[in-house]
């Protein structure tokens, strides 16, 4: 009796032991199967946020993986964000536009000549075509605002040469521009308009020699005008680090002709346009001629784009008349040489 009591109380202790062991190993495969599972899981997350920032498309690397990026901001941070993002992709679109240079070899020049052309939009027009400023706040086109805000931008590029276009408030501007030493000449258009082109120079710089002005209406070409001067540079090339002249390299004074002009908006009207451009480099060049073929910069707003038969024109020295709606048998060139060095 008592051996199957034995017997009997070995087998439970036993089946005990086996039973525990089976528990021990049935949570060490449940805790192994979960760190596996928590491993999986891990892995596909990275692997979803490598994919998420492969399939952006490549943008500047300060910005490429933002759109991966969960913040806990507040809602004014997240506004002042777009704002600069906004900032960012109009800057990067702007940057895209396209510059030309001379391959005119300047290296032996040490004159440094810089110039600066804006249409200033006419006060006038503004109180004309109010439909166009609607998006625009009032005090933005208020004159006395932005006649400052002009003479302060021109002064950051230390200009030597100052041209406007749509001037309609000349002594307002010559007043500001002769505090910082600029000296200046206005014609207005013809007709009923009462803005015109207004040319300026630093008078440290350069000494006017002759001035001349275009009224486009003298060859039936609309009432918008031009200007032509001849500036004399002051400074002799010929001199030393401290001004005095150079005894190896003879004095030489330079100058150049400058114009400036407002080309017809008219879109519809490009023989007009090309008309008005074709008068203008005759007189240029004529000018040029007259001073010893000394370098012209023609400066302006010309109402035309890269695309158009100005830029071929100005690009070729010569256009088809088909380009811009003419039928002629003979192509509208000029006799002498061009260079762009930009257009707008």
């Amino acid at each position: 009796m008592r051996k199957k009591q034995r017997r009997q109380l070995l087998e439970e202790k036993s089946r005990a032991a086996v039973k525990r062991s089976h528990t021990c190993f049935e949570q060490f495969h449940y805790n192994k199967r979960t760190k596996r599972q928590k491993l999986v899981s891990s892995e596909t997350e990275t692997k979803t946020l490598t994919l998420k920032a492969e399939s952006l498309p490549k943008l500047p690397i300060s910005s490429r993986f933002e759109a991966i990026h969960h913040c806990s901001s507040s809602s004014s941070s997240s506004r002042a964000h777009k704002k600069r993002q906004n900032r960012s992709n109009s800057s990067c679109s702007g940057a895209s536009r396209k510059w030309v240079f001379s391959s005119y070899d300047c290296s032996s020049y040490e004159d440094k000549v810089v110039i600066v052309s804006y249409n200033i939009l006419g006060v006038h027009n503004v109180a004309k075509h109010p439909n166009l400023y609607l998006n625009v706040p009032k005090k933005f086109l208020e004159w006395d605002r932005r006649k400052d805000l002009i003479c302060e931008e021109v002064n950051r590029y230390n200009a030597s040469i100052l041209c406007f276009q749509e001037v309609d408030r000349f002594k307002d501007l010559d007043d500001l521009l002769h505090k910082d030493g600029f000296k200046g000449v206005y014609k207005v258009r013809t007709g009923d308009s009462c803005d015109g082109c207004a040319l300026f120079w630093k008078e440290k710089m350069f000494t006017l020699l002759h001035e001349e002005n275009i009224e486009f209406q003298d060859f039936g070409l609309r009432d918008n005008v031009a200007q032509l001067c001849v500036l004399k540079m002051k400074h002799k090339s010929g001199s030393d680090s401290h001004g005095k002249p150079s005894k190896t390299t003879p004095m030489r004074s330079r100058s150049l002709v400058v114009g400036n002009t407002h080309v017809l908006f008219n879109p519809k009207r490009g023989d007009i346009k090309l008309g008005q451009v074709r008068v203008f480099l005759e007189k240029a060049y004529k000018l040029s001629q007259e001073f010893g073929s000394i370098p012209v910069i023609l400066i302006g707003d010309f109402n035309s784009l890269p695309q158009s038969a100005m830029y071929q024109f100005l690009a070729s020295s010569e256009v088809s008349f088909g380009s811009i709606g003419v039928s002629s048998p003979y192509p509208f060139s000029t006799p002498y040489p061009l260079s762009i060095l930009n257009f707008y």
